[in-house]
């Protein structure tokens, strides 16, 4: 066992120690707290200063702008908007510029079209002259020949010494145009109209000096009727429809009246005409002829005029050429007397 001296002894330290420990600590405490009070001080303090700091900053920073940024930006929008200027002065200029070549173009298309109807209202005129003179008889050369020579521009330029033998040559050969296209309707349509205007042609004394013309295109005519046909071989009469009260059945049962008839009536179609003429070549009765001859002189369709000749050829059993009336009708006077 430890002696009683030293229990105490041990005690005592042992309290000696605690007092030291909370004097220690007694001592440290209050230097914390006053370290936290002083910086409680402190931050309620530089509140200011930093609101000073930032606006100081704030103010650098709106100073550097108005220095530095914003004379560049407005430098830029100005060029922008010179830029922008420029180009539409440029297309201002571009448009002015193209009024004012479209308005010379439109010009020069004005003053070429009154050109042209100048230069035609002259030739037109010069036309009506020509042909004044040609149909006045005392005008025309006597003596002459019906065939004139390759002299034909300069003797109708001679008849009038304002014509020119250019100018003649071109009146020649808008005739002789005109000539054609009456031959191409006579071909075209089957227009009588067109070749009675070169048979009239051709017997006129004024247009003498186009009568190889007129014959060559009369030729051209009838060598075209000569050899084609405009209808189909196989086209029939609609007997339904002429005949609506069914007393006709078939083209055998039309009589010689209704063919007449049919091919006398110049509004029924150029078709019903011709075929009532073709029907006409078994007819018995006597003045079956004189209607076909009737029908070859007035028929307005060349188709027609066609087969009642044909028609007619056969019931007689004699050739013509093709549209030689003159001839026809001379050698049925001769016939009737018989």
């Amino acid at each position: 066992m430890p002696a009683p001296d030293q229990d105490k002894s041990a005690k005592s330290k042992t309290n000696k120690i605690g007092t030291e420990m909370s004097h220690d600590k007694n001592s440290i405490l209050p230097e914390v707290s006053h370290a936290k009070r002083d910086n409680h001080r402190q931050h309620r303090v530089s509140w200011p200063a930093f609101v000073m700091i930032q606006f100081l900053i704030l103010l650098g920073i709106v100073m550097f702008y108005k220095s530095s940024v914003a004379p560049k930006i407005n430098q830029g929008a100005v060029s922008t908007g010179q830029a922008l200027g420029q180009s539409e002065a440029n297309l201002t200029a571009s448009l002015n510029r193209a009024e004012s070549q479209i308005s010379a173009l439109q010009k020069q298309l004005d003053a070429q079209a009154e050109e042209k109807e100048h230069t035609k209202a002259q030739v037109q005129e010069m036309t009506d002259r020509v042909a004044l003179v040609l149909k006045q008889s005392s005008f025309l050369p006597s003596g002459e020949k019906t065939r004139m020579g390759a002299s034909d521009a300069a003797e109708v330029a001679s008849m009038m010494p304002s014509v020119s033998p250019s100018t003649s040559e071109l009146i020649l050969l808008k005739e002789r145009n005109r000539l054609s296209e009456y031959a191409d309707k006579a071909i075209a349509i089957g227009s009588r109209d067109d070749l009675q205007a070169i048979v009239d042609a051709m017997f006129d004394p004024a247009m003498k000096h186009l009568n190889h013309a007129c014959q060559a295109e009369f030729k051209r005519v009838q060598n075209y009727y000569e050899y084609s046909i405009s209808i189909d071989p196989g086209f029939t009469l609609p007997i339904q429809d002429l005949f609506k009260d069914g007393s006709i059945r078939a083209e055998a049962d039309i009589t010689h009246a209704q063919l007449t008839g049919l091919l006398q009536d110049f509004k029924q179609p150029w078709e019903f005409r011709l075929r009532s003429a073709f029907l006409l070549r078994a007819s018995t009765d006597k003045s079956t002829n004189e209607i076909l001859l009737k029908a070859l002189k007035e028929d307005p369709s060349l188709d027609v005029a066609k087969q009642a000749q044909t028609t007619f050829e056969k019931r007689v059993g004699r050739k013509f050429r093709l549209f030689d009336l003159p001839t026809i009708e001379a050698w049925w006077e001769t016939q009737k007397s018989k």
